[in-house]
């Protein structure tokens, strides 16, 4: 075996406080002298520590040992001659080893002290012995005291228990408490209910739940509820022990008990009123108080009576009363979200006899992998026709061919990335939801940290009316493994914006973003002028000769824009400047059609069907017909068009001849759309050529960009369709609802706590280039043709344009299924598949103290920037909505009102000014939008954040009792669903501040005392 001797001197040498015994023993020991040799006693001074034995020369121990004995695997028994003159000896035999060791004492009873010692001292001694204990203990008290320890009266380890449950429990109870005693000091206690329960025949207490801690009250009313059973019912038997205990010190978790009440559900079932009053037992004989629980059953088709007939037979058959619950609540979420987490509450409101139950949810979306599995898809295909329309630009001059193939290989790179974090994604199974310690993993950097749904459903008890609140907190919308070196998006984009050329002198649009546009609008004409050409055909053979002229004129007005277009001069220089790059050849073989053959459609003509770039080196290009050329011979089908069906209308002779029309108009409608093709695919081929010279010298800041924004809108757009989706479930029901997709579009209002310092300056410009691109999605609806179906997304012809134009990323439709019976209500545009335009704001006020130095010493403009540029959006999206309704409400708390208050606050100079992420929400869900809160991992201060929010709205909106608030606000942040959250991402139920960063928080923004603190290891 391998040791370290000096460790072990030093073992050897310590002071006899560290050993079991010591002493003199008699050693036999080989002796190797001149004359005899053999075995002799020798004395040798001995000390046992543990399972060691050292033994010495002398007693003098200064020195090291002359050697050590392992008592592992081996047996003390006496010697044979156990009593050999003068000297009482025993043997230490080891297993598989013929050697023995021969030991003796001056004394017998010495010598049994000894044994005694040795043979207790192995680990293998020990562990019998503790098993044996074990098995006593277990015998009188029917509990293993390691695999199931007591509760502890000292520590909070109850928090590791909380019932979490993905169902509505079948039977909730409250608690509330009178006259308890307060501690040694006669101060009120801080107290705490936990609740255990046995389900005979079982003989252990189970912890099963508990309530929030009151602080410092002798009459406290918990508001977190406790819910049994489930879908199934509930065991009436069940035996409650409910136990109350005073919380010296939450940070340490140190509590004393106050006393204790045991009872069955049965009894409480039974009860007047399904109600008890029962006096605590304390450790002490004196009044403790008395504790009152209230239930009630989550079943409006199940009458009291019935249950309390059912449970006074005593029938074991009837023992497990089936308490069918008719509630919804989580129904409605399980299609779209997973591991759904509960807490109920019950608080009081201004009127003290009307209760509010308040249920919290929260949820895993199934979107959290799957839209950027499709998003990479999508770009993977994005990219490979990209080096196609590289590839497509035929050879060019050696300077302009060497960025082509740069980009080309750069476009090939991103392809082979995508694919690889496509199948990690494919075949992740991990959690469904990515955890903020992960949110450097760059396998999963696609994926959105943290995404969940919050939702609070509130029932007034009197009224029997429900409210929903739904938040989607998700963690910033950055590329965090990238790091911030280079700032975040919207610096890299102005970085990159300067490199750029201006599309005039003295403008500050930049050519690419002309061109962007340029494409876009010869999309929008060549749909357009399909479409009427279609028409004409259609009337042509049912419709009247005024019609058909009509329609004409039309196609006229689209294809005179269109060659206006055409004529517009960035155009002209980038079709200009391609031909001079152009590498020609002499003219192409004669099997090969040329441009201006008429036997040729004009799709056969171009270069890019011909002639593809193979390997690394480019075929040259073809002479293709001169732009000016191509713009008169679509102008000349316009007019050859035109003529025909004048003269079909003016020589019209009788009765129209139907089939005459259509024969002599569709040559010259498909001639026209065949030049309006190739229009569009040249004008794509030469902005492709602009793209290309724009970005020479700096593709690698291209990429970086481009790959940066692909990571960030993916974050987003996941969250917006799980927030999406979710709205749809809530109003699948209104058609008001509906018409103001229709008409306004969707309303998202994303709350942002990040501050102007660090990192956190970056993730903000990362943020806000996101949710830019968020403005050019668009949904559709689609009819469901299978259970559970998923939104599809999808590219648009249309490319990204704006301030933040992308000439590389096309725009994203989404298309979100919906039931039959939800189809047919949609308004008839919405149901032919009309687009639903995404109105995008944010709203970023920072509150830690990191915002606190960058209000003191930074700079916070970009904040102010990002609040000013939405306050806009939402005046714009306000006026179109007040439109749409036409008796809108003003005074005091309407949408007018809120807007004029938000007016003034995002301009007023004011350090942490929450009251900007306060009327925003409220005028979001007046809006009827969908709301997100974000921090940087969504975690700790968003869960400041929705907490409050809630507590608001149960004061505005359901009249909560404002004694309440307060204990509202804590009881939320330390009994509800954020807690888990927490747990959920860093495997610790605390929020991750500590008091100094709290000093900085804004006082509402302040977590109770024990749910904060070290959350690392």
């Amino acid at each position: 075996m391998r040791f370290n001797s000096k460790e072990l001197a030093f073992l050897a040498r310590q002071s006899s406080t560290h050993f079991s015994k010591e002493g003199v023993l008699w050693m036999k020991d080989k002796h190797d002298g001149l004359f005899k040799k053999g075995e002799v006693n020798v004395e040798r001074f001995f000390r046992l520590r543990g399972n060691l034995l050292f033994y010495f020369k002398s007693k003098d121990i200064k020195g090291d040992p002359q050697g050590v004995l392992i008592l592992e695997r081996c047996t003390i028994e006496l010697s044979a001659g156990a009593e050999t003159g003068e000297l009482f000896g025993f043997i230490i035999v080891y297993e598989g080893d013929g050697h023995t060791y021969q030991f003796a004492t001056e004394t017998e009873e010495e010598r049994d002290l000894w044994i005694q010692c040795l043979h207790i001292a192995s680990y293998e001694c020990l562990k019998m012995q503790l098993q044996s204990l074990r098995e006593q203990i277990q015998a009188r008290t029917g509990r293993d005291p390691i695999s199931q320890p007591p509760p502890t009266d000292t520590g909070m380890e109850y928090e590791t228990q909380s019932g979490n449950t993905d169902e509505d429990p079948a039977m909730e109870l409250c608690i509330s408490c009178e006259d308890l005693q307060g501690d040694s000091s006669g101060k009120a206690p801080n107290p705490l209910v936990v609740l255990y329960t046995i389900i005979p025949p079982q003989q252990n207490w189970i912890q099963h739940n508990h309530t929030e801690v009151v602080e410092k009250s002798r009459n406290p009313q918990f508001l977190k509820t406790i819910g049994f059973g489930n879908l199934n019912g509930v065991d009436t038997c069940t035996r409650v022990k409910l136990t109350v205990f005073h919380v010296k010190e939450r940070m340490t978790g140190t509590m004393s008990q106050l006393g204790q009440v045991i009872f069955t559900l049965q009894d409480l079932l039974m009860a007047p009123d399904m109600k008890l009053n029962l006096e605590l037992q304390g450790p002490d004989p004196v009044m403790n108080g008395h504790v009152t629980v209230m239930s009630w059953i989550n079943d409006n088709n199940l009458s009291i009576h019935d249950s309390q007939s059912r449970v006074s037979t005593g029938d074991e058959k009837h023992r497990l009363i089936a308490l069918r619950r008719r509630s919804k609540r989580i129904d409605t979420l399980r299609p779209m979200y997973n591991n759904i987490t509960t807490r109920t509450f019950r608080f009081d409101t201004t009127d003290g006899s009307v209760k509010l139950l308040v249920h919290e949810y929260m949820g895993e979306s199934k979107l959290s992998f799957d839209i950027p599995c499709q998003l990479l898809r999508m770009w993977v295909d994005e990219e490979k026709s990209k080096i196609t329309q590289l590839q497509e630009l035929g050879q060019l001059l050696p300077l302009v061919e060497a960025e082509q193939v740069s980009q080309i290989t750069t476009c090939a790179a991103t392809v082979s990335k995508y694919i690889d974090i496509l199948n990690i994604l494919a075949n992740y199974s991990g959690p469904q939801f990515k955890q903020s310690v992960k949110k450097g993993d760059k396998d999963l950097e696609f994926v959105p940290i943290n995404l969940h749904l919050q939702r609070m459903t509130v029932i007034n008890e009197a009224r029997n009316s429900t409210g929903w609140y739904d938040i989607i907190t998700v963690g910033a919308f950055t590329a965090y493994p990238h790091k911030y070196k280079h700032g975040g998006l919207r610096r890299m984009l102005q970085q990159q914006h300067d490199l750029l050329s201006a599309d005039a002198t003295l403008s500050r649009t930049t050519k690419i973003q002309r061109s962007c546009d340029l494409v876009n609008s010869v999309l929008d004409l060549k749909s357009v002028i399909s479409q009427y050409c279609e028409k004409l055909c259609h009337v042509a053979m049912a419709g009247t000769a005024e019609e058909l002229s009509i329609i004409m004129e039309r196609v006229s007005e689209k294809v005179r824009d269109l060659v206006q277009i055409c004529d517009s001069s960035i155009l002209q220089e980038a079709a200009d400047n391609y031909n001079e790059a152009k590498m020609e050849m002499s003219p192409p073989p004669k099997d090969i059609p040329s441009p201006t053959s008429q036997n040729s459609s004009p799709e056969d003509q171009t270069p890019e069907k011909a002639w593809k770039w193979t390997g690394s080196n480019f075929v040259q290009s073809p002479t293709v017909e001169p732009w000016e050329m191509t713009r008169v011979n679509t102008e000349a089908a316009l007019v050859c068009l035109s003529s025909m069906v004048e003269d079909l209308i003016s020589n019209k002779a009788g009765p129209m001849d139907r089939p005459k029309w259509l024969g002599e108009i569709s040559p010259g409608v498909i001639k026209l759309k065949s030049f309006i093709e190739l229009v569009s695919q040249r004008v794509k081929l030469f902005m492709s050529f602009l793209n290309l010279r724009e970005n020479q010298g700096h593709i690698q800041l291209m990429h970086m960009i481009k790959y940066r924004r692909d990571v960030c809108f993916s974050h987003a757009l996941t969250s917006l369709i799980a927030g999406f989706t979710t709205n749809l479930a809530t109003c699948d029901n209104d058609k008001q609802y509906f018409t103001q997709l229709a008409h306004v579009g969707v309303f998202a209002e994303f709350e942002g706590l990040l501050s102007c310092y660090g990192d956190e300056m970056g993730m903000l410009e990362d943020m806000t280039v996101a949710l830019e691109d968020l403005s050019f999605v668009t949904f559709h609806f689609i009819l469901q043709t299978e259970y559970e179906q998923l939104p599809i997304v999808s590219s648009d012809s249309h490319i990204i344009s704006g301030m933040y134009a992308d000439f590389n990323r096309h725009r994203v439709r989404v298309e979100v299924p919906l039931p039959e019976a939800v189809f047919k209500k949609l308004p008839e545009s919405l149901a032919q598949g009309e687009a639903i335009h995404v109105i995008p704001v944010l709203f970023n006020v920072g509150i830690n103290e990191q915002a606190s130095l960058a209000e003191r010493f930074g700079d916070t403009t970009l904040q102010e920037k990002i609040n000013a540029e939405s306050l806009t959006k939402v005046m714009t999206y306000k006026e179109k909505y007040l439109s749409m309704l036409a008796d809108s409400k003003s005074g005091s708390g309407s949408l007018t009102d809120l807007c004029t208050k938000l007016h003034y606050n995002v301009n007023t100079k004011k350090n942490k000014n929450t009251e900007i992420l306060s009327l925003a929400a409220e005028i979001c869900r007046k809006l009827r939008g969908i709301r997100f809160t974000s921090c940087k991992s969504a975690k700790d201060r968003t869960a400041m954040s929705v907490t409050l929010e809630q507590v608001r709205n149960l004061q505005q909106e359901h009249d909560l009792a404002s004694h309440v608030f307060s204990q509202a606000l804590d009881c939320f942040r330390s009994e509800g669903v954020r807690r888990e959250n927490t747990y959920k991402n860093v495997g610790v139920k605390k929020y991750a501040f500590n008091a100094l960063q709290l000093m900085y928080f804004p006082k509402p923004y302040r977590p109770p005392n024990g749910t904060y603190g070290n959350v690392q290891g």
